[in-house]
């Protein structure tokens, strides 16, 4: 009876086993790390730009009415610069705008105003149209600049 022995594969070195076995574990331990750091960076770009866009649209925002303020209350003023000879004349119900000291007075105001309001901008034209006084005004900033009209007329009291 011939009874065959199974062959002995010859025996590995301890060393070389241990290696295989550490390389299989480290490998494990990482599967899906770099989803969860693409997935990170891609949250946190999201969430920085979403707090510069809400920060840049507040301050234009912000810009707008201050500089649609400034440019009405420039045109008030202006509006008030009535000539004296025509408040002097009784029988009359028109108002004279007296034209440079009305332009010199909201050029005034709105540059008073942009420094109170803490921004830089400037007045682009005053005109006077009759009774209208009309003042455009831009706030300058690196995001874009602002622009804001206002008009004005004068008014008699009871």
């Amino acid at each position: 009876m011939n009874v065959r022995r199974p062959r002995r594969r010859p025996a590995e070195p301890a060393r070389r086993l241990e290696r295989r076995d550490t390389d299989v574990r480290r490998g494990r331990g990482q599967r899906g790390s770099g989803m969860v750091t693409a997935l990170v960076l891609m949250f946190a770009f999201t969430a920085g730009g979403v707090i510069w866009l809400s920060r840049d649209v507040n301050r234009r925002v912000s810009h707008r009415s201050a500089a649609q303020s400034i440019a009405f209350q420039a045109a008030r003023t202006g509006a008030q610069q009535i000539s004296i000879g025509s408040l002097r004349d009784a029988g009359s119900d028109e108002l004279v705008i007296d034209g440079p000291r009305a332009v010199e007075q909201a050029g005034a105001v709105a540059r008073r105003l942009f420094i109170e309001y803490g921004v830089t901008g400037t007045v682009d034209s005053v005109s006077i149209d009759g009774e209208v006084v009309t003042v455009t005004v831009t706030i300058l900033d690196p995001a874009g600049d602002v622009t804001g009209v206002g008009a004005a007329e004068p008014e008699t009291g009871p």
